[in-house]
């Protein structure tokens, strides 16, 4: 009687185990959902998929769930993220006060409301404008009201605009680095004293720069 009873107990506490086991897998897997869920990037989003997938598509197999979990911190390290940016951080592309901020405003020169499709930021003419992140020369122009511009084109739908510039150093279709210098602050267009202008577009979106950028 005694040696059947402790023949089964091994069977039984491995069962025991088992269901513990699941229930802890269970339970890491709400704590990871919940968690995920405040977090909008490429990664997590590829994660949430890969729990709905075994939570409700798969038929049960711990062993691989496991292993699939396992894969998801290497997967990540392949995975873009925009603003780790577009995967670097955007640097400013000249110091300096912002003199006047994204959004509508009472135009400086022509004193009529208008939305204003970036920020102005304050500096001596002359002072040498950086690539806030590595992209390649769109456009380079002239326009009667931001005057000497550049626009680059980067990863990620991402395009920046720099605007009534003195100078210009770059050309179309030119590849330039992030904290090249593509030109120089200026007062060109309607600009009633010497200023970056600066946009930041997402998609042809006008963005607030001051969301992008680490100003001090």
């Amino acid at each position: 009687m005694y040696y059947n009873y402790y023949e089964r107990s091994p069977k039984k506490n491995w069962l025991n185990m088992l269901d513990l086991k699941k229930v802890l897998i269970c339970a890491l897997l709400l704590i990871a959902v919940i968690l995920l869920k405040k977090i909008d990037t490429p990664f997590t989003n590829l994660a949430l998929s890969k729990i709905d997938y075994y939570v409700f598509k798969y038929t049960y197999d711990f062993k691989n769930l496991a292993d699939t979990l396992k894969e998801l911190p290497q997967v990540a390290e392949s995975v873009p993220v925009f603003k780790q940016t577009a995967s670097k951080s955007l640097v400013l592309p000249v110091s300096g006060d912002i003199t006047s901020v994204f959004g509508k405003r009472i135009h400086p020169v022509l004193k009529v409301e208008r939305m204003h499709n970036g920020i102005d930021i304050a500096q001596k003419e002359g002072t040498p404008v950086k690539a806030v992140l590595d992209g390649v020369v769109a456009s380079v122009g002239e326009d009667p009201e931001l005057g000497r511009f550049i626009k680059l084109n980067h990863d990620g739908g991402l395009a920046t605009v720099y605007a009534h510039l003195k100078d210009v150093y770059v050309k179309q279709n030119e590849i330039v680095k992030q904290s090249f210098i593509i030109g120089t602050v200026g007062k060109s267009g309607l600009a009633d004293s010497p200023h970056l202008h600066f946009e930041i577009l997402k998609n042809d979106v006008p963005q607030d720069p001051e969301k992008w950028l680490n100003i001090p």
